[in-house]
Formats: structure tokens, sequence, C-alpha cells
């Protein structure tokens, strides 16, 4: 009874909170998390299903299983042009999503009928606590996903950087009836590229009925809220089901270790803060040297090789702390939902492994588990989402199945065929999945090379010293303990002659094998990009910057993860002062860590704790200043305009504010950001003759030209404002006019030196 009143009055205070912090924004976010809240419990059957082992059956998780489900439902419905992609469909997908889940639910009832084991049924939920874990985990939830709305709402908009993209995604999709949507940056053409995380923003938008505007970016920090919550909930039960292997009792330990996960990931920066913030200043304090006059500035954590000092190998090493604070919402961002669902899809179908010890299990149940089924979908979702997950999650899955069945079937052969078998379903479940979205796209980098450069061992320790140690150091202690029981323990000739490479992982908990492969996988993307790289349209200095993006940045997920669950399985359960001593140590420079978040949010969003600072969640008000013509332009389009007529529009380089039209209505343009278009195309030729033909639009003396043109691109409106202007020296204003109709001027225009109107094309 006090805990329910005491979840009661938490709700109620966190709902005040909310309304104050949020004001106006309130009811858009209410919208979207009461939306992500329903489809959680709707898949709360097919959940608990596959998370029986997890202490709150895994309830987190149904969301983002939910998310990806009901989205890929929608997404393929309109695919292959059964369903439109409009509010109703979305829900008609919920529904389906719905009746699947009741089939399930009434097949786990006839299967309990007949079986005297029922760990699933609501009175043993209630008895368990696992419904106290499911509500705790709700507020928790709640309370981090409105804490990182507000932050956002200090810097709302969808402007600087690659935003213009990722917002006008989804704009665009919000038009769009079928998949795959028009390439809103290349008029006529399909877009040719992973958008499907971006559609799932969308999706979900339309879902909960808010605004696109305000989409973007309570997509955005939901994400992040999952980031925190889906590593504490996968760091908690990895640490609880080794103690329950100890046969201990302890409630502190699981939820610390799930709080130091969710913020590794989630939170914390690299080690670079900590060095260049307080070691080296220290240092040259210490030595008397001339203290530096830079301030720390947080990018610089993700540029640090190449740039510090220049050299011509310039890398990205970005994390998802970097991420949410600048507010890209990138393929590789949104995609962290599914990332961290797949791992706590391993670890739950880890933990019932060692009924396959006691009982015989055919083949066919392996290879089909509901688990395999569930990774399979995932990961053949990453073709869609983002590419470079699909080879680094295949993998590490495919090493924690493997190892697992090596120790389920003695290290014989069989281990091998059974992972075998359940990797070429996996894969072949996954491209069926993906199918739709392959047989319209063509693939963008295929070339592995080897590199020309490395990172130095400096900038390596800084950069990765404290994750790989850490996981070294925790798998020396593990060898270091079995080497000294194996020597105690008088055994058999025989079993003498065995490995020891065998018995070692026979004599591992299921936790430990979880996250030592974990790691290992993680150490094995740091050193990938130090062997090959992907090549694609970034050459010269920056090479292989685009792969050690995408390896490390997966990397630092896995590394936050393990982080929460090796310091204080070392500081709690270590056989020896040393390895305590190592662990601590390694704590308190992850605690050093965690500030690096406290400076970014500073640099970028100002003080938050200023409320007068706060501008709202509209990712689309920012033109109110900065383009306020344009502004009353797309307002214009945006109120008049339905479906995807062509908008001509001038064209420019990347993160210039070129294609403000098309981003903000969603309507496609002849021709949109050079070196984006130019890696989506693979052919800069294209790029160059639209812009050729722009040009002669604006500029053109010859009406029969401009109209074949226009005609050659169907193009309905032409757009001219200021950059048009800036950017073609001469335009022919009134042979555009004479073109159709002026249905649009800005009513500032004549107090200014340029002009801003919109023609209707009549043909």
């Amino acid at each position: 009874m006090i805990k329910k009143v005491l979840y009661f009055i938490t709700a109620i205070i966190l709902a005040i909170i909310g309304k104050l912090l949020l004001q106006g924004d309130y009811i858009p976010f209410l919208q979207w998390w009461v939306t992500i809240a329903i489809i959680g419990v709707i898949f709360l059957p097919l959940t608990t299903l596959i998370f029986g082992s997890f202490h709150d059956k895994g309830y987190l998780f149904s969301k983002t299983i939910g998310i990806g489900i009901t989205g890929y439902i929608m997404w393929f419905l309109s695919s292959v042009h059964v369903m439109k992609f409009t509010e109703v469909s979305c829900i008609i997908s919920v529904v389906i999503s719905l009746l699947f889940n009741i089939i399930i639910l009434l097949l786990k009832k006839k299967y309990k009928a007949n079986n005297t084991q029922d760990n699933d049924s609501a009175r043993t939920i209630i008895k368990d606590g696992t419904l106290n874990a499911m509500i705790t985990e709700e507020l928790v939830f709640f309370g981090v996903f409105l804490l990182f709305t507000y932050i956002r709402g200090f810097k709302p908009e969808a402007y600087g950087t690659e935003k213009f993209m990722d917002y006008g995604f989804m704009t665009s999709m919000m038009r769009s009836e079928y998949m795959p949507p028009q390439d809103f940056w290349f008029s006529g053409t399909k877009i040719n590229y992973y958008y499907v995380g971006q559609y799932l923003a969308t999706f979900l938008t339309k879902l909960s009925f808010v605004k696109v505007s305000y989409g973007y970016n309570l997509m955005l920090m939901m994400v992040g809220a999952f980031a925190f919550v889906l590593s504490y909930s996968l760091a908690y039960n990895v640490m609880l089901q080794f103690i329950k292997d100890q046969g201990k009792k302890i409630k502190l330990i699981p939820w610390l270790s799930g709080i130091i996960a969710g913020a590794g990931v989630c939170i914390a920066g690299n080690m670079h803060y900590p060095t260049y913030q307080w070691f080296e200043p220290a240092v040259r304090k210490f030595f008397g040297m001339e203290a530096s006059t830079e301030k720390y500035w947080f990018p610089d954590a993700t540029r640090f090789i190449g740039y510090h000092p220049e050299t011509a190998d310039k890398t990205i090493h970005e994390f998802p702390a970097y991420s949410f604070v600048l507010g890209d919402l990138h393929a590789h961002v949104i995609n962290i939902l599914f990332v961290l669902t797949v791992l706590g899809i391993l670890f739950a179908w880890l933990s019932t492994r060692k009924a396959i010890l006691e009982t015989k299990t055919s083949i066919l149940k392996e290879v089909f588990h509901p688990a395999i089924f569930l990774l399979a979908f995932f990961i053949g979702l990453y073709h869609t989402t983002n590419y470079w997950d699909f080879p680094i999650y295949f993998v590490v899955s495919g090493g924690v199945i493997l190892f697992s069945n090596l120790v389920v079937y003695n290290f014989k052969g069989k281990a091998f065929g059974v992972t075998g078998l359940q990797g070429i379903f996996v894969f072949i479940f996954s491209e069926i999945i993906c199918l739709p979205f392959t047989l319209n796209f063509d693939q963008i980098s295929t070339n592995i090379c080897l590199v020309v450069a490395h990172t130095p061992l400096n900038q390596m320790i800084i950069l990765w010293g404290l994750p790989v140690i850490t996981v070294l150091c925790f798998l020396s202690f593990l060898i270091a303990n079995f080497a000294k029981k194996r020597r105690e323990i008088q055994q058999a000739e025989h079993i003498k002659q065995r490995l020891a490479f065998f018995q070692f992982f026979e004599t591992l908990s299921t936790s430990d094998l979880f996250i030592i492969v974990l790691g290992l996988c993680a150490i094995g993307l740091i050193l990938i990009p130090e062997v090959v790289y992907v090549e694609d349209i970034y050459s010269g200095d920056y090479k292989r910057a685009n792969t050690m993006f995408k390896l490390t940045y997966q990397a630092f997920i896995m590394f936050g993860i393990s982080f929460g669950y090796i310091f204080l399985r070392l500081i709690c359960f270590g056989k020896s002062l040393r390895q305590r001593a190592y662990a601590g140590i390694g704590l308190i420079l992850f605690t050093l860590s965690l500030f690096y978040v406290q400076n970014a949010v500073n640099s970028w969003y100002g003080n938050i704790f200023d409320r007068e600072g706060y501008k709202g969640l509209d990712a689309a008000a920012f033109m109110e200043n900065e383009m306020p013509d344009d502004k009353l332009g797309t307002d214009w389009l945006n109120e008049n305009i339905t479906g995807t007529p062509v908008v001509l529009e001038a064209n420019g380089d990347s993160y210039t504010d070129y294609q403000r039209i098309s981003v903000i209505t969603g309507l496609p343009t002849v021709l949109g950001w050079h070196t984006h278009e130019w890696l989506w195309k693979s052919d800069v030729t294209l790029l160059d003759e639209r812009a050729a033909d722009i040009q002669q639009i604006y500029s053109s003396t010859d009406e029969a030209e401009v109209r074949d043109l226009l005609d050659k691109y169907q193009v309905s409106y032409i757009y001219v404002g200021k950059l048009e202007e800036e950017k073609y020296e001469v335009i022919n204003h009134d042979l555009l006019k004479s073109l159709g109709e002026v249905v649009f001027i800005s009513p500032a225009t004549a107090e200014k030196e340029y002009e801003t109107y919109i023609v209707q094309i009549k043909y």
C-alpha cells in the first residue's frame, strides 16, 4: 500500500513538473509519451515470451519492439502499395499488432493450461514485484524523457549541421503516400539513402497526432531517454543474473549497475574531456608552463585524431551524448533504440540456455526460437535504418550465440552446426525483412581498402584506453581465477588433457560470458579502422573517417554496458585487492567522463536553469528570426499546397541555408545539397547538369528554353528569395513572373533590396 501511494505521489509530482517546464509544449509531449506507452502495453505478450528471465519481463523493451514492428507493418504495406501512409493507416498497423499479440497471449494461456509452471501469469507478475518494477521504470522513463525534452527546448531548431537533411526527410514523408518517398532534393527520383529511421520518427508523429516540427525533437529526446533506460534495464538484469548464480540476494548492486550503464551509454563522454579540461592544465601548472588560453569546446572530443595536432588523417569518433546534445536526428542515432533492443534480446536468450543443458531440445526449436526470429527481424531492419549496424550486430549476435552453443553442446561439432543453421536463418530472414527496401536501393559503398594511416598510440590511449584496459583486465582476472581454481582441483588424466580454453568458458557465468563477448567485439570495432576502411566519396584526408565513426560509435555503446557490469562485479565480487583497486580506479576515471555532458549542454544550450531561455519544441520556429521572408513563403506553401508538386529553388552546397524551402515544406525541388546528393546518387555529372539547368531557368532571357527546362523537371512553382538573388547575379524577374501566376509576395519585399515571391507555372 505504501508503494502504491509513493508511485501515485511521484506521478503527480512529475506531471506538475512537466507542466511547469514545458508549458504550452506539454500536450504534444504527453501525446507522444501516451502513444509509446500504449504500444509498449500492446507488445507485452510478445516481450514477456522473450524476456521472461528479466526482473521486469522486458517491459521497457516492449516499447522499442513495438515501435519497430508496428512501424515496419505500416512501412511494408505502404511499400507494396496496399495502404497509404496516413494517420488512419498508422492506427490500423497498431490494431494489426494488437491482434498478433492477442494470439500470442491465447497460445501462452493454452500452453500454461497444460503446464503447472505459470511464471508469466498476472498474479505471479504482481506477486514477484514485476509490476512494481514496471511502474518504477515507466516513471523513470517519463522523468528522463521530460528532462531531455526540456533541455532541447532551449535550442529546438532543425537548423545547422545536418539537421536540414534529417528534418527534410520527415517533412517530405509527411506528404508521401507510399514508400520509398520521393527524393526531396532530386525531384523525380526515389530517395537512395537509409531513410527508415526518419520514417519511424514520422510514423510516430502521425500516430501521436503532433506536428512534424514537434515530432523531430520529441523523437530525438525519446531516443536519448531510451538510451538511458534500456541500458539501465540490460545492465541491471545482467548483474542480477550473476548475483542469482552466486546464490545471493543483493538489491542495491543491480540498481547501481544499471545506473552506471545508463550513464555510460547516454551521458558519458570519452577521456578526451578529463584529459584536456583537467589533467593537461594541472600538468602545465605543476611544471610552470604557460596555461592554454582556449576554452574546452565539446565537439573536440569527437574530432581529435587528425585535428590535434593537424595531420592528413582526419577522423570522426562520436558517441551518443554528443549526438543528443548536437541534435541531428541521424540514422545511427535513431538506431540506438534497436541496437540496445538486440543486445537485450541476446542476453534474454542467453539466460535461458541453462535449461537446454537439462532438457533435450530439437535443432528446429533451436533455429526457430522466438528470440532468433526477433533478432533476425531487427538485424534485417538495420538494412533500412543504418546499414553499418547490420554486419556489426550480425557478428556480435553470432559471437554470443556461438559461445553459448559451445558450452551447451560441450564444445562438440554440433555447436558449430547449430550456430551455422541459426546464422543462415538470421541472414535469410533479415534479407526478406528488408527486401522492399533493397529492391529500390542502389548500394552506396562496397569497396574495402587497407588504411594508409594509423592512430597515434597516445591518442588511442586517451580515447579508448579506459574501456579497452577495463575489458582486458576483467578478462585477465577471470582467466587468473580460473587458472587458480584449476590447479587446486584434482582432475582425472583425460580431463587434464582437455583444452583449458574449453574449460575456461564452461566455468564462466552467463553474465560474465555476455560481457566478455560484448567487450571483445567492441575492442574489435576499435581495431578494424586501424587495418581497413570502406571507400566512399570522402577521400583525401577523410578516407577512414566514416568507417571509424560508424564502428567506434557502436563500440562506445557496448563499452558503456560493460562498464555497468565490470566495475561493480570486480569491486563487490573480486577475488583480490588488486582486482578491486583496478575497478575502483576505473570507476573514478569513468565518473570524470560524465562531466562532459555538463560542459556540452552549457556550451550548446546555455543556462538551462534560466527559464527565460526556453524557446519551445518547434523545430521550424527559427525561420521567423533567421529567414522571415522565407518563413512567410513556406507558410503559404504549407497552407495551400497538397501532394508533392515540384518547387524550384536555388541549389547550394551542403551545410548551408540553401534548400530551406524543400526542408520546411517537404516539397521536392530539382537539386539539393551537393555533397549529400553526390553520396546518394554516386554520379556528380547528374548534379552538374541539374545545377546548370536551374541557373538557366533563373537567369535566361529565352522563354522557350526556360519553359522546356521547367517541363523537363515538371516544375509547378518557382520560388524567388534572398538566396536566389545572392546565387544568381541576374535574375530575369519579368520573365519568371510571366510564366504563370504570382501566388505569393512577401509583404516586406518593398522595403528590401531583393524580392521574395512564388510563381505558379501555367503550361
